[in-house]
């Protein structure tokens, strides 16, 4: 997450100006939250199962998280606040695509897991 997060600062720093800049590193840190919460809530096995959309307080504070989000980033009174500028939706997708990496690589490295611990099992 965190070498997500300076590779898109360091990107937007090269590419535009350091408000952008930040704001993109901002948003892809929250962004890699609003993902990880994926792999906590299952520690073996894939996330994506029955009970994905099970949990609604759980979606209910995730929508609330973009909603934040959004207004944090292109509400004036927010950006203000917070010192944030709008981005484009492409450096929304920038966003999206990096800070999803980490749900990306945890699924993948619990189905290396799953798929060696029944070759194991296979070969007893």
């Amino acid at each position: 997450m965190m070498a997500g997060t300076l590779l898109v600062l360091h990107y937007g720093l090269h590419s535009g100006s350091e408000a952008r800049a930040l704001t993109l590193a901002f948003t892809t840190f929250v962004l890699f939250q609003f993902f990880n919460v994926f792999n906590a809530r299952v520690e073996n096995g894939s996330s994506f199962n029955r009970q994905f959309f099970a949990n609604r307080m759980l979606w209910g504070a995730l929508a609330g998280v973009l909603a934040l989000q959004l207004a944090a980033v292109h509400w004036a009174p927010l950006q203000s606040v917070f010192q944030t500028t709008a981005l484009s939706t492409d450096d929304w997708l920038l966003s999206i695509v990096v800070a999803s990496s980490v749900l990306v690589l945890e699924e993948g490295r619990k189905l290396v897991v799953t798929v060696s611990a029944a070759l194991k099992e296979r070969l007893r």
